[in-house]
């Protein structure tokens, strides 16, 4: 297996795992809009027509954002993700599929388990090469922030505490997260393309923090006074505890790091 596609190879996540691919000796290349689209079959039979597997990243992102766009979120993560996997079959390609925690009553994780569900059929029903990576709270250079993107922790912690702006916080904090750096989720997708048997590997490190004690550290380190200001959750969002618990490391040969 030398030649590797990737969905959405231009995006946040994207661009560590070409990068990473091309660090294990892997001839990567991305499928990404403006140019191409996942959703149209003569694109992706042009840009898979040389390829042995593809790592499908793209999608439409946002928590509370996707209830105001619930037909285009169904139409490209789950009518592209079908279009996708039928590429793959067509031109005997191994799969990597992204997924998430299923914790949240959102539109976006309704959508990844549909696309997930699609996958898992695909494998079992036309031998389709298939594993799925459970990515956690991914973060690193050139993640998105600002006016239409999706409000990541990171970024946007980090963001207001240089501006010395309130970091604001949805509900009491204390739910937690698994802050995975993209160069590691990187190489878990990558190893991911050895997995073929439908199993799912957590992208994530194992290690939780509450919300506060994120923002405490963000605080900290940037010597901001402002302080935090809790406000209700948001559309798609309820308290809850997010964690890494290894399924499907003992399929890789290194496990994600984290230094705190």
């Amino acid at each position: 297996m030398d030649n590797v596609v990737v969905t959405g190879g231009g995006g946040f996540i994207g661009r560590a795992l070409i990068e990473a691919l091309e660090q294990e000796g892997y001839n990567a290349w991305s499928l990404d809009r403006p140019a191409y689209d996942i959703r149209c079959v003569d694109d992706l039979d042009l840009m898979f027509a040389d390829a042995d597997a593809v790592i499908h990243l793209a999608g439409v992102l946002g928590t509370h954002e996707l209830f105001d766009t619930i037909d285009l979120a169904v139409d490209v993560n789950i009518v592209g993700t079908l279009r996708v996997l039928e590429a793959a079959v067509r031109h005997g390609m191994g799969y990597v599929g992204i997924t998430m925690p299923q914790v949240f009553p959102s539109i976006y994780t309704a959508t990844k388990i549909g696309a997930g569900a699609l996958t898992t059929a695909f494998h079992h029903n036309w031998g389709l090469p298939v594993s799925h990576v459970r990515a956690f709270n991914a973060f690193g250079p050139g993640q998105a922030w600002g006016e239409g993107h999706p409000r990541k922790i990171v970024p946007d912690f980090a963001v207001r505490a240089w501006r010395n702006q309130p970091i604001q916080i949805w509900g009491d904090g204390e739910q937690t997260v698994d802050l995975i750096h993209t160069s590691e989720l990187a190489k878990v997708l990558t190893q991911a393309l050895l997995v073929t048997d439908n199993t799912v590997i957590d992208g994530g490190t194992g290690y939780a923090m509450t919300v506060n004690q994120v923002a405490e550290f963000v605080l900290q380190y940037t010597e901001s006074t402002a302080g935090i200001e809790y406000l209700p959750m948001r559309r798609g969002e309820v308290p809850t505890n997010i964690v890494a618990e290894g399924e499907g490391w003992s399929r890789l040969d290194q496990l994600p790091s984290f230094n705190p």
